[in-house]
């Protein structure tokens, strides 16, 4: 029997049994290989890395939306709350309908997702990382040993490995070595390449030059997290908090020399009208010293003298921009600033309340998505492959941030029960988040039955 994927595509159950995009010594897929874009980041530079993400090569830019994280210490904390936020969430699995083969299916999902041995709930922290670069590719590893097909591992892939077909700059697809091996796969050039003159090079050049395969089908979790409309690449909050993070480079580096500076006092060399150039010299050593080693020689005939430094009012300019750069990034991950710091003037509670809504709003956002995404890329295939195609699937859930009044519901439910309507007791314990009880196992009864 034929498999096909959500988009269509023939499932090739070949091609699950090897990593597409495991990491190699050397190549495009080097693990080590780095650009870091950061060192030197200014505004040209920025420019034309953004540019040439959206022309086709997002290498640099995810590099740097990479180092963004490990050199922005409140732009690291935003986005983490982001992702743990959704990456706690309980995961449960629910069958589509009551019937048999709905709920076989749903349970088949359950073992494997939730009871199962895949870590899942540290794979959403990494398919979360789409939030910052916007996407991400999580390569399912499939374990054939046993009866069924299993995902025994959900490998996070680097996203320098990955770019976007030049058509219509939404197919995630692989980068891999050219040559003629990877012609016939259906490998293509990128069109970045192309502009660079590479097309003109010998064949040997050629062969050494990047490709790029399309993702096997049932292969790869792709998810998705754009932060406006448009082309993926130019969804991640990275490309908004670039501008932010490179300002806020320039303030800090004024602030660090501002820092160094102040409190001392400004130390002025004189010397006699006769003095030599080397007597100059042994002055302007001896007073850059003293910043340094606070101590220097200078001869009987020169003058040191000491001026006191007032410039506490810059100090504060400094701290005011890279608050408010700290607030802008707030509100862009976040939505807004009260959950992250407290303003000077102070909050109300209700103030904080409806920040903490719109917050809870974009977690529910994020939960809502990457369900999606997992039942596309990660629930259809284990059904696919285990039990075949199905006309509908189980779907996934995310516990939401949301408190249900379980005794309303349970006296609603027994209102209904006595007027003669059947419902599902597992949908019931499922709804409360209660186990069955086994064959054997003790249960809770009546006191006195």
């Amino acid at each position: 029997m034929k498999l096909y994927d959500s988009y269509g595509r023939e499932v090739d159950t070949g091609k699950l049994r090897a990593e597409q995009a495991s990491a190699t010594m050397t190549g495009v897929r080097n693990s080590f290989a780095a650009m870091h874009p950061s060192a030197g980041l200014t505004p040209d530079r920025l420019a034309q890395i953004l540019r040439e993400a959206e022309a086709g090569d997002p290498y640099r830019y995810l590099e740097l939306a990479e180092e963004m994280e490990e050199k922005d210490l409140h732009y690291l904390a935003v986005l983490g709350t982001r992702k743990q936020a959704v990456a706690q969430l309980d995961v449960t699995v629910a069958a589509v309908s009551g019937s048999a083969e709905d709920r076989r299916a749903a349970d088949l999902v359950r073992e494997l997702l939730v009871d199962g041995p895949v870590p899942l709930e540290s794979a959403l922290l990494d398919i979360l990382d789409a939030i910052g670069k916007g996407f991400s590719a999580t390569e399912i590893i499939w374990d054939t040993s046993g009866r069924e097909w299993a995902p025994l591992h959900l490998k996070w892939r680097d996203p320098r490995w990955f770019e976007f077909d030049w058509v219509s700059g939404e197919e995630v697809l692989v980068r891999t070595l050219g040559g003629e091996r990877e012609a016939e796969a259906g490998a293509s050039r990128p069109r970045h390449l192309a502009a660079r003159g590479v097309l003109g090079a010998s064949a040997e050049e050629r062969r050494a030059q990047p490709f790029t395969a399309p993702l096997a089908p049932y292969k790869f979790i792709v998810h998705f997290s754009k932060a406006k409309a448009g082309l993926p690449i130019r969804g991640g909050i990275a490309r908004a908090a670039g501008w932010a993070y490179l300002f806020k480079n320039y303030v800090l580096k004024d602030w660090v020399t501002f820092t160094e500076i102040f409190g001392q006092p400004l130390r002025i060399g004189k010397y006699h009208p006769g003095a030599t150039e080397q007597d100059r010299n042994t002055l302007l050593r001896a007073v850059a010293n003293i910043g340094t080693d606070a101590a220097a020689i200078i001869p009987e005939s020169m003058q040191i003298e000491f001026t006191e430094a007032r410039q506490s009012g810059s100090a504060e300019l400094y701290q005011k921009f890279c608050e408010y750069l700290d607030a802008q990034v707030s509100k862009a991950v976040l939505g807004q600033t009260l959950t992250t710091e407290m303003t000077h003037a102070g909050g109300s509670r209700a103030a904080a309340e409806v920040h903490q809504a719109v917050r809870a709003d974009i977690l529910n956002g994020d939960a809502r998505r990457i369900c999606a995404t997992l039942a596309r890329d990660l629930v259809r295939p284990i059904v696919d492959l285990n039990l075949g195609p199905h006309r509908r699937y189980p779907k996934i859930k995310l516990g939401m941030a949301e408190h249900e009044d379980v005794k309303a519901l349970v006296e609603i439910v027994a209102m209904l029960a006595d007027r003669g309507l059947r419902i599902s007791q597992k949908a019931m314990l499922e709804k409360l988040g209660i186990a069955e009880a086994g064959e054997n196992e003790a249960v809770l009864g009546r006191a006195g039955a």
